[in-house]
């Protein structure tokens, strides 16, 4: 056989997406030609699923499918939360290997074997904290995932996740810290920590505060994933004013709904005046502070005036972008069992919500026109060059900057949530690049 072409299907949350790029950094030693799923001839084929939703469920069906009908000799392996769900489903829709969550750390083992390669410590992960590290590198030298957490045990109304990731785990700072230095060697800029409840993080002395510190003094650029509000306590937010924007000033806050008859029924484990008082302290604090949240549209037993109460929530609050998802039951939750709002209903009241968050952010990025803001350079792609302000804003730029350069940008334009301009300086230069560690 010529060179191996393997192709990668990511769907779901970012802790997917860490443990993909990890995996392919795992599997250097196939030397593989990474091809998109539909070009076809693919030997080695790996669907990383989800299963939040029925909607996650029936996309990761569907890739599947597709994967066996594009590459009929693939070996095929799918992970990820749907595998773990119904790994008999898995099998019967066609994969070669089923690999639940509980066994991620295995990939590499399964993949290598299959095609006689012997797998050993430096082709295998050292435990279930497996990241991107130098390992992971194959797209990008300026952004990298590390994940420090997993499972959650919040155990909310309407959520599947705590019996897909298990109970809550927690990655000791000194090996966290340690997998951070190999990626600021190789020129990486910006670490983004993950987890499935990042909030919860306990294998600090101080929590994530404390990790998140130690990160910027080893010279890192730091932004958090997704943390539920209840876990973002005051250290946090003083060592996010402390070090912005290098600590980058933004945090994505899931609120769900704005009615506290409902979060209290959901079983989320804060009120409106806990998420108010949270954000107005934020904004007090930090700098340029950025507030990004997702809400549920029709949960079960919602009525017209709760929907109307999120809506007024949220004007209240004017994050800069909102994820608005429209509520499906989940089998074996308690929510699936209490009365639901009807579908059309749901779908209404989700368009509501996806319209007030256009406005909210055309209002909050309008501002923005004509001053100059911060980027980290990415990537450069048809002529652009293309990047993250520390607020979380996309920009495509023109100019002359490379990847992993910070540069102010003059704002010239708007186009959704994407800033447009140009470079004015380099303000900081791109790290020189070590070699990949093979």
């Amino acid at each position: 056989m010529g060179r191996m072409r393997a192709a990668f299907r990511t769907l779901g949350c970012k802790v997917n997406q860490v443990e993909t790029e990890a995996l392919l950094g795992f599997l250097k030693a196939l030397e593989p030609e990474v091809v998109p799923v539909e070009a076809g001839g693919a030997d080695l084929v790996v669907i990383n699923t989800c299963a939040v939703t029925t909607t996650a469920e029936a996309d990761a069906r569907k890739e599947i499918r597709r994967a066996r009908r594009h590459n009929p000799e693939a070996f095929i392996v799918v992970t990820g939360c749907y595998a773990e769900l119904s790994p008999e489903e898995v099998e019967a829709l066609g994969a070669d290997a089923v690999v639940p969550n509980a066994r991620k750390a295995e990939l590499p083992k399964v993949i290598l074997e299959r095609f006689g390669l012997p797998s050993d410590p430096i082709t295998t992960p050292p435990n279930e904290f497996w990241g991107a590290g130098e390992r992971g590198l194959l797209n990008s030298r300026v952004r990298a995932f590390l994940k420090v957490q997993d499972g959650c045990q919040a155990g909310c109304a309407y959520c599947i996740i705590p019996r897909l990731r298990g109970k809550e785990r927690h990655r000791d700072y000194r090996e966290a810290l340690a997998e951070a230095e190999a990626l600021l060697r190789v020129g990486i800029k910006e670490i983004v920590l993950t987890g499935v409840r990042l909030g919860s993080y306990r294998g600090h002395p101080r929590g994530l505060a404390g990790l998140v510190e130690d990160l910027y003094h080893l010279g890192a650029k730091v932004r958090l994933s997704s943390i539920e509000p209840e876990d973002t306590g005051e250290d946090l937010l003083r060592v996010i004013a402390r070090y912005a924007p290098e600590v980058r000033p933004h945090l994505h806050l899931s609120l769900q709904t704005g009615s506290d008859r409902l979060l209290k029924l959901m079983g989320r484990r804060y009120d409106k005046a806990y998420y108010r008082a949270l954000v107005q302290r934020a904004y007090e604090l930090i700098p340029g502070f950025a507030l990004t949240t997702d809400v549920i549209a029709g949960l079960p037993t919602e009525t017209e005036e709760e929907h109307r109460e999120t809506l007024a929530f949220l004007e209240e609050l004017r994050p800069t972008r909102v994820h608005a998802f429209t509520y499906t039951p989940r089998p074996k939750t308690r929510a699936a069992s209490m009365p639901q709002v009807p579908i059309e209903v749901r779908k209404r009241r989700t368009r509501e919500l996806i319209a007030l968050a256009q406005r909210l952010a055309e209002e909050r990025i309008r501002p923005k026109l004509g001053g100059e803001v911060e980027v980290l350079v990415e990537r450069r792609q048809g002529g652009f060059l293309l990047g993250h302000t520390p607020d979380y804003y996309e920009a495509r730029l023109e100019g002359q900057a490379l990847p992993g350069e910070t540069v102010l940008m003059a704002v010239e334009g708007v186009e959704g949530y994407t800033l447009l301009g140009r470079v004015v300086e380099v303000r900081e230069k791109a790290s020189p690049a070590l070699p990949l560690a093979r």
